[in-house]
């Protein structure tokens, strides 16, 4: 049962960490009561509304994010999302994606381009026209915004000012973006930068005279 539906739904397991949702069996001829068959036999997983698992996957980090977004967007294909995204993760989910920072468990937060219903736990800001190209990078299966857009957006949020430094220190030490590249995107000059650093106790991490 399993090995049937794994074969009519082809490589879009694999391209999304194991998962698929209901939309996509559906869009693969796999009706519902082959879907709950294997649940019921332990051979795949309900992790979330509409949201399936092939049991075994395998861990993973990001879980509860990936979940969201696939519900978010159930029908279309990874090469569609990344081609075209019609949600983006942002702010601190961002952050969580990039690996910089630490931040403690809050709403899973994305930005759409069109009205879509948030689940629990999830905030969705809408913006019509999306986002543009150089604000977002496709990361880990993820469309999500630049590390100079998630800074901007943590700032525009008002997030504590040592969780920012912090978010900005680890991406700098990792060659994620340079001080001069963030400066210019953010349209700050590198003292700016350096108070935010100091926030965070670190305010002479590699990349400061980049």
């Amino acid at each position: 049962m399993a090995g049937s539906i794994i074969r009519r739904l082809g490589d879009l397991p694999a391209a999304q960490h194991g998962y698929f949702t209901r939309a996509q069996a559906s869009a693969a001829g796999i009706p519902d009561f082959d879907l709950t068959r294997s649940v019921g036999r332990g051979l795949i997983e309900r992790v979330g509304h509409g949201v399936y698992r092939v049991a075994g996957a395998g861990a993973d980090p990001l879980a509860e994010l990936r979940i969201e977004s696939l519900r978010l967007d159930p029908q279309r294909t990874p090469r569609q999302r990344a081609a075209d995204p019609r949600v983006w993760v942002a702010l601190q989910s961002a952050a969580k994606v990039h690996g910089f920072g630490v931040f403690a468990g809050g709403p899973h937060t994305f930005v759409s381009r069109g009205r879509i219903q948030p689940g629990h736990g999830t905030r969705v800001r809408r913006r019509s026209r999306g986002l543009e190209r150089s604000e977002w990078e496709l990361k880990d299966g993820f469309a999500v915004t630049t590390v100079s857009r998630t800074t901007a957006d943590l700032m525009s949020d008002h997030v504590d000012g040592g969780h920012i430094g912090r978010f900005v220190s680890d991406a700098l030490n990792a060659g994620a973006i340079s001080m001069a590249q963030l400066c210019e995107r953010l349209s700050v000059d590198p003292d700016e930068i350096q108070s935010i650093l100091m926030q965070s106790g670190d305010h002479a991490g590699a990349g400061i005279d980049d």
